[in-house]
């Protein structure tokens, strides 16, 4: 197409002509313009862009411009509070009074439950308090950290419990039992403490096996843990009553627990009025002790005393005869001692025997004939129940 042809109607004018299309004045940054849109071309009608009418986004139009330039806030954008909450007309995020997180009314998401009897599901908390306690605070605790019950010591094991609930029931306060064991057959001993535990109105818990570990000091519990009060000790003088002579056993610096619990049993088996032992370098009752006695630290009265050889006069004047069983040059067997009179045996601790001071306040030595000597003497929890053994068979004659 020729030039002329050009700048006729349908062609494009020439440049600085009238018309639409591009506009120049004056050449390249010439004028107040820069760039000027095209009169009666597309997009024509003052001012930038411009929306057509009835296209798409008309009414009140898609794109409109800022008033004030950027960074004004518009009505209805991100970051214009909203009011009426979520799906409000005007705006998106509304910030809720005070901050954090606050569950919505009627709505979903988490809610917390109520802790009533009556709410259902999930976790709820168990009232700890002294009739029920919780058993994750024993299986949270420290494994050093000793696990107590509802009184100031324990015993343990179904003999020991046994004894102690048949014969002194008042000084238990709890029982603790293996709960694979508790339902067993009547002819399981722990089930039978159960009954007859609740029927004397003792509470009975039931607690894993791993927890009575714990409350015994991994002792052989074989399933059930009584709890008692704090051990009361007898007064020295309450031990020499009865129509019976006195018999009893002093221990001198005994502190096995195994030896003075042994001891204790044999006492109480072969009828012993008493144990008398030194409040210092001895061994006192505890759990391990009322264990190994089977209960019979609980039934024999114990007395403690802050000097043996005090205690020893004391029971001179009361007309008890003191006899040490020590091996000395003046000690005669134990069978010639006159086991119908009032007596006490003074037997002495682990490889010391009896103190020197001790024994010369007794009024007779004794020993036990041994047939070899190669070992040594007996182990004192057997030489206790040894001269107990003697002096009952006298006194049953």
């Amino acid at each position: 197409m020729s030039g002329a042809n050009r700048g006729a109607g349908g062609g494009r004018p020439p440049r600085g002509g009238g018309g639409g299309g591009y506009k120049s004045t004056g050449g390249r940054g010439a004028g107040p313009g820069g760039y000027q849109p095209r009169e009666g071309g597309r997009g024509a009608s003052p001012g930038g862009y411009q929306p057509r009418e009835g296209g798409r986004g008309a009414s009140p139009g898609g794109y409109q411009p800022r008033e004030g330039g950027r960074g004004q806030p518009r009505e209805g954008v991100r970051g214009q509070p909203r009011e009426g909450g979520r799906g409000a007309s005007a705006g998106t995020y509304k910030p809720r009074e005070g901050g954090g997180f606050k569950p919505r009314e009627g709505g979903g998401g988490f809610k917390p439950r109520d802790a009533g009897p009556s709410a259902g599901g999930g976790f709820k908390p168990r009232d700890a308090g002294p009739s029920a306690p919780r058993e994750d605070r024993f299986r949270d605790a420290p494994r050093s950290e000793p696990i107590k019950g509802d009184g100031e010591r324990a015993i343990y094991g179904a003999n020991p419990v046994r004894e102690v609930l048949a014969k002194n029931p008042l000084a238990i306060r709890s029982i603790w039992v293996d709960r694979m064991r508790a339902e067993k057959s009547e002819h399981d001993p722990v089930a039978q403490i159960v009954t007859t535990a609740r029927a004397a109105g003792i509470r009975v818990e039931e607690r894993e096996r791993t927890i009575l570990d714990r409350a015994s000091d991994d002792g052989r519990h074989q399933g059930v843990v009584a709890w008692l009060g704090a051990f009361h000790y007898t007064p020295l003088d309450k031990l020499v009553t009865g129509d019976e002579p006195a018999l009893l056993v002093m221990l001198d610096g005994v502190e096995d627990p195994r030896n003075f619990g042994a001891i204790l049993r044999s006492a109480y088996l072969l009828g012993a009025h008493g144990v008398i032992i030194p409040e210092h370098r001895a061994a006192q009752v505890t759990s391990l002790v009322s264990k190994t006695s089977a209960g019979a630290s609980e039934l024999l009265p114990i007395a403690q005393v802050g000097n043996l050889v005090r205690a020893l006069e004391e029971l001179r004047e009361m007309n008890v005869w003191r006899v040490a069983v020590h091996a000395t040059e003046q000690a005669q067997p134990i069978a010639k001692i006159d086991g119908k009179m009032p007596l006490v045996l003074v037997l002495g601790g682990e490889g010391d025997g009896v103190r020197p001071l001790v024994a010369k306040n007794c009024d007779f030595h004794a020993v036990i004939p041994m047939q070899r000597a190669g070992v040594g003497s007996f182990n004192v929890s057997v030489a206790a129940a040894l001269a107990l053994y003697e002096l009952r068979r006298q006194r049953s004659h």
